[in-house]
């Protein structure tokens, strides 16, 4: 009757070792991937260590440029830091209709300790609204330092 409760014992020390070898095993792995992801408007998704929460926001937001009035994009939400080391966010979201980006905004939210959330902001200061889009895609931000 003695060698059941070592099995078990066995049983739990090989089932530890395989997490500690497949970390997906058990199922604490986090995705840091800086992959484009494919993303739709509101839904959670997450990118790169970041979790966004469902509901977030594509809002057109009117604003004065000289004499005209020009109606730009803003994404708004909130976000959580899913990886073991404080970091901050900074990604872009990409627009797109029939693979032809329509509107870029850059996406930041200030340094995060690990699961902490917080409200996150894009801004589409130089973006129109898009008026049509069938893709939303969340990437690495790109700062472009061709000259004209």
């Amino acid at each position: 009757m003695t060698r059941v409760p070592r099995l078990r014992g066995v049983r739990r020390g090989v089932v530890a070792l395989a997490c500690l070898g497949l970390l997906s095993a058990c199922g604490d792995d986090v995705n840091t991937s800086t992959d484009p992801v494919e993303v739709e408007v509101g839904k959670a998704f997450e990118w790169n260590g970041f979790a966004v929460d469902d509901d977030w926001e594509l809002n057109p937001i009117k604003r004065s440029a000289g004499v005209e009035e020009v109606t730009t994009p803003e994404v708004k939400g909130t976000i959580t830091n899913t990886s073991d080391e404080e970091r901050t966010a900074l990604f872009e979201m990409v627009f797109s209709l029939d693979g032809e980006p329509v509107a870029t905004l850059n996406c930041t939210a200030a340094s995060m300790e690990t699961d902490q959330s917080m409200p996150f902001v894009c801004p589409g200061l130089s973006a129109t609204m898009p008026e049509d889009y069938d893709a939303v895609v969340v990437r690495e931000f790109n700062r472009d330092t061709t000259s004209g």
